[in-house]
C-alpha cells in the first residue's frame, strides 16, 4: 500500500558512555556515545535498539559483545536488555551520539531505575538497529496511535513525514494532550487528541481511510481491538496499518516482536 524504503545497518554490539543527562517532560533523556559508534545509523521511525543496562541488585554489565564485522556473541549470563526508539543520531565532534528517552513510571524496571540516577560517565551496551524502515513518503495522512513509551517513535514519524502529509496523533494511558504537543514540540503543524475512550472508538471518530497510514504502539492489551478494528473492519493490511505491543502489563520485558492477537499473529 504505502511504500517505505528498507535499509539493513551493521549488527553488532557498542559500548555506550553517557556524555549528557536532560530532563525531558516525563522522560529522561540520556545521551550516549562510544568509540564504535562512527557508522551507527537510524533512518527509520519505528527503529528499535536494544539497550543493555547493569544488573540493578549488583550493578555488574553483564551484555553481548561484538563477533567479528557484523554479529554479535550472547553471554550465558543474565542481562537486563530492553529496547529503545534511537532519536537525535548526530555527529558531534569527532564522535556520533544517539539519544534515548526514558520514561519515569510507577514499578520501575532495571531502566528506569537506572534512568533515576544516571550521571555521565555511567557505561552501557548497545545493540542495533538491525535496520530501518523508512516513514512512508506517499500517504497523504498518517495516524499515530501512542502511549507513553510510544511517543518517541511517534516524534520520529513527525520529524520523518513529508510536510504534505496531515499528521494526527491520538495518545493513550497515562499521556496528556499537553505533555505530548510539550514533548513534539512545534517544528511542523499536527494534531493531538487525548483518548477518553475506548481506542476503537475514538480511531473510527479520526475515520482512516485508503490514503491514511496508521501507527498504533504502546500497551499491547490496549491495542488488541484497536488492531482488530483496522484489520477485519477496516481491512487494513500490515503496509498500511503497523501495530506494536511494546509492553504488556504484568510481563517482564515483553518481547514487542511478539504478536498481539494470537487469533491472527500475522504482521
Amino acid at each position: 500500500m504505502f511504500e517505505r524504503e528498507r535499509t539493513r545497518h551493521r549488527f553488532t554490539a557498542r559500548p555506550a558512555t553517557v556524555t549528557t543527562v536532560t530532563d525531558v517532560g516525563d522522560y529522561v533523556r540520556v545521551t550516549l556515545s562510544g568509540d564504535t559508534f562512527a557508522d551507527f545509523a537510524s533512518t527509520g521511525p519505528t527503529d528499535h535498539m536494544r539497550v543493555y543496562f547493569p544488573n540493578p541488585v549488583t550493578g555488574e554489565l553483564v551484555a553481548p559483545v561484538a563477533d567479528g564485522d557484523d554479529g554479535i556473541t550472547r553471554p550465558a549470563a543474565q542481562t537486563f536488555g530492553r529496547d529503545f526508539t534511537p532519536l537525535n543520531v548526530r555527529d558531534t565532534g569527532t564522535t556520533r551520539s544517539v539519544d534515548i528517552d526514558i520514561l519515569r513510571h510507577a514499578d520501575a524496571g532495571p531502566a528506569a531505575q537506572w534512568g533515576a540516577r544516571v550521571a555521565v560517565g555511567d557505561e552501557l551496551v548497545v545493540v542495533g538497529p538491525r535496520g530501518s524502515a523508512s516513514a512512508p513518503q506517499d500517504a497523504e495522512r498518517a495516524l499515530l496511535v501512542v502511549d507513553g513509551t510510544a511517543l518517541p517513535a511517534a516524534s520520529r514519524f513527525v520529524e520523518l513525514l513529508p510536510e504534505s502529509t496531515d499528521i494526527d496523533v491520538l495518545v493513550y494511558g497515562d499521556v496528556t494532550e499537553d505533555a505530548a504537543r510539550a514533548y513534539l514540540g512545534d517544528a511542523r503543524r499536527y494534531t493531538v487528541t487525548e483518548a477518553q475512550l475506548e481506542l476503537t472508538d475514538e480511531a473510527r471518530d479520526l475515520a482512516p481511510d485508503a490514503g491514511t497510514f496508521v501507527f498504533a504502539a504502546g500497551e499491547a492489551s490496549a491495542l488488541l481491538p484497536l488492531r482488530r478494528y483496522l484489520r477485519r473492519e477496516l481491512g487494513l493490511g500490515p503496509a498500511q496499518a503497523a501495530v506494536s505491543g511494546y509492553w504488556r502489563t504484568g510481563v517482564v520485558a515483553w518481547d514487542h516482536h511478539a504478536p498481539i492477537d494470537p487469533f491472527d499473529p500475522e504482521d
